[in-house]
């Protein structure tokens, strides 16, 4: 019923723009610097290709609030460049410094980079973290509702799959190099380095003669795999085939982009124990209207699976923790987590605004994910259960040529609930 209204109410008001509105779409296209500047007409579409060599750069100013942060404050830049000449794509990078109520200090460094004529696609994801963050089991569940008996080592005790609070430090280098090897296709490699450590699991009381005995999800799992429940690394090669047909980076209007990976993950790169990790990354864009560009439909699939061995905890893939933390709007970062994962989203976007300053989304998302048979559990099927989602958004155009957009997003999960900012589109 919620996704109906939400439907409902943006198509009403997109379509309820008037026919004589059209030609304002095709020559008229105001951001932010236009507002503030009181300029009547944004520049024509026929005027906004990017300039070679020139930086393209929004700065956010991030005061807000988020379920996985608390109140948070910080900055965000977005920076667009064109290395080279057209048919080269525009590339784009992100940096962006936060902290927050929970305590949270939150480092992040994203980029696509386009080199000539598109031969090489470079894309880098750095983080650093002094983080805090509850945990929930693996898994599709319903909260602390739904428990486990967990047994190991003659520790058994109920586990609550609700809250779970826990604190550590993550350091992760992601990157990675593809060659054009014909039209939109690439191949190369990558390195991919995650070290979390400093691990402190708040809810854990192993002291059986205490009443407030608790063995927590993270704890059982790390020890029934063999792994540090105080610190772990997981360092592998990436084998990267993508394609990638968008014509934008950051806001597309058209195109498809779709990338698999493969991750070996070894003891030889400090790994902690050998692993293997297959994902996939598929994206859509649907043009509803030749006129009204920012009229189209979105469609997002994302997976992981642990292919082979065992990854730790706080490794599992998880929503929310994708490349730009966007997966699972309408639920908390990490909320859900497991050895195979599958996130598919759909949302529709619009303009309000007959000068494109202003647009809406409304979406959908599903999350599933599986739990491994561990002890007394007997585990959940990825396809078990599905985790619905929904909400709706509104975008403020912060550079015309870049396409870069102001985001904020409120998202409707089961017994959840939400409120996103961001900076570029959220796929």
């Amino acid at each position: 019923m919620l996704v109906k209204k939400l439907l409902f109410f943006t198509a009403i008001l997109s379509f309820s723009i008037p026919p004589t509105a059209v030609a304002q779409f095709m020559v008229e296209n105001k951001d932010f610097v236009d507002v503030l500047h009181h300029n009547k007409s944004g520049a024509q579409d026929s005027l906004l290709d990017v300039e070679v060599h020139k930086n393209y750069i929004s700065l956010l100013p991030v005061v807000g609030y988020a379920p996985a942060y608390g109140f948070i404050l910080g900055a965000a830049v977005s920076l667009s460049r064109l290395i080279d000449p057209r048919p080269t794509s525009l590339s784009s990078g992100m940096i962006n410094a936060q902290v927050t109520s929970k305590k949270q200090f939150i480092m992040n460094a994203r980029s696509k980079i386009y080199l000539r004529e598109n031969k090489w696609f470079l894309q880098g994801d750095w983080r650093f973290l002094l983080f805090s963050q509850p945990t929930y089991g693996l898994g599709i569940n319903e909260g602390a509702g739904s428990d486990a008996l967990l047994t190991i080592n003659g520790l058994h005790d109920v586990a609550e799959t609700g809250g779970q609070d826990m604190r550590y430090t993550y350091f992760r280098i992601y990157e990675d190099a593809v060659r054009n090897i014909g039209r939109h296709w690439f191949l190369g490699l990558g390195f991919a380095y995650e070290y979390h450590y400093d691990i402190n699991d708040q809810r854990l009381q192993l002291d059986t003669t205490q009443p407030d005995f608790f063995l927590t999800s993270h704890e059982y799992y790390s020890r029934y795999y063999g792994f540090n429940t105080k610190e772990y690394t997981t360092a592998g090669i990436n084998f990267n085939v993508l394609t990638d047909t968008r014509d934008n980076v950051a806001n597309p209007y058209k195109g498809y982009y779709a990338a698999l990976t493969y991750r070996l993950n070894s003891t030889h790169l400090s790994s902690s124990q050998n692993s293997g990790m297959i994902s996939y990354d598929a994206r859509y864009y649907l043009p509803l209207d030749r006129y009204r560009k920012r009229h189209l439909l979105a469609f997002w699939s994302w997976g992981q699976f642990v292919s082979s061995g065992n990854v730790p905890y706080l490794a599992l893939p998880s929503i929310g923790w994708d490349t730009y933390n966007r997966s699972g709007r309408g639920y908390i970062q990490g909320r859900f987590r497991g050895p195979q994962m599958v996130y598919n989203e759909i949302e529709y976007r619009f303009p309000i605004t007959n000068d494109g300053f202003l647009g809406g989304v409304a979406f959908v998302n599903a999350t599933n994910a599986s739990r491994p048979a561990m002890g007394l559990d007997s585990g959940q099927k990825l396809f078990a259960k599905t985790a619905l989602a929904a909400g709706f958004g509104f975008r403020m155009k912060m550079d015309k040529r870049a396409r870069v957009n102001l985001t904020v997003d409120i998202g409707f999960g089961k017994n959840s609930k939400g409120v996103f900012f961001n900076l570029q589109e959220v796929f």
